[in-house]
């Protein structure tokens, strides 16, 4: 464990190690023991953190699962944004389409949160906390939004966002139904169940492509 963690935080550079710390033992416990089984006291005890000082960074584990979500959707953006200002504009459908399925398909631990995010909002987050996070949210998917709206010209102001909050939306229900149970996963072994077994990647292009193709035939009436 990194030294700088262990000892008394005195710095701004020691206070942000610990803040890490926290949020790298916070990431590794939702993602194997999911969000309602986890405490203050285990993440405490992950991050090498006595409970009190975790505490001094964050008042909830809410808090905690807000600012690893942040982290993750904005790292997320940000990769999104530089591959489409890499690209020559406009784009097709498709090569949109493939391009924002590689991006998401490359980060399982925010295909994972994401589906937790609606949960948690709904219990033990304050108004202030909650309206902090979306608003934030919202300012930075606009920058990534005009991106959008710029590969795909069919588009009118505004629907960028439509778009990547649609997405999100397919992220959250094909990532669960993509991600069963041990036990669930050797039930769909079953040959007769077969069409239940799915592919993220697969059914995430698909169901983004009809959405573009629907609005872009939608705006062009």
């Amino acid at each position: 464990m990194n030294e700088v963690v262990l000892k008394r935080a005195t710095n701004n550079q020691q206070k942000e190690a610990r803040r890490d710390a926290i949020l790298d033992a916070a990431r590794t416990l939702f993602l194997q023991s999911g969000f309602f089984d986890v405490n203050m006291a285990t993440i405490a005890r992950q991050s090498g953190l006595a409970k009190g000082t975790v505490y001094l960074y964050f008042k909830t584990k809410e808090e905690i699962f807000l600012a690893l979500s942040t982290e993750e959707l904005s790292a997320w953006l940000d990769e999104v944004d530089e591959t489409l200002k890499r690209a020559s504009s406009p784009h097709s459908v498709e090569r949109l389409v493939d391009q924002l399925v590689d991006c998401i398909a490359r980060r399982e631990n925010m295909k994972r949160l994401a589906s937790l995010l609606h949960l948690v909002l709904e219990r033990n987050v304050s108004f202030e906390e909650a309206l902090t996070f979306k608003l934030g949210l919202k300012q930075r998917s606009e920058v990534t939004s005009r991106l959008i709206e710029k590969a795909l010209p069919f588009l009118k102001p505004g629907q960028g966002l439509d778009v990547l909050m649609q997405l999100h939306c397919y992220v959250v229900g094909w990532g669960q139904m993509s991600d069963p149970t041990p036990t669930l996963a050797e039930v769909l072994e079953h040959p007769d169940l077969k069409p239940f077994k799915i592919d993220f990647k697969e059914q995430l292009a698909t169901s983004l492509t009809c959405f573009l193709y629907g609005l872009e035939a939608l705006n062009r009436r």
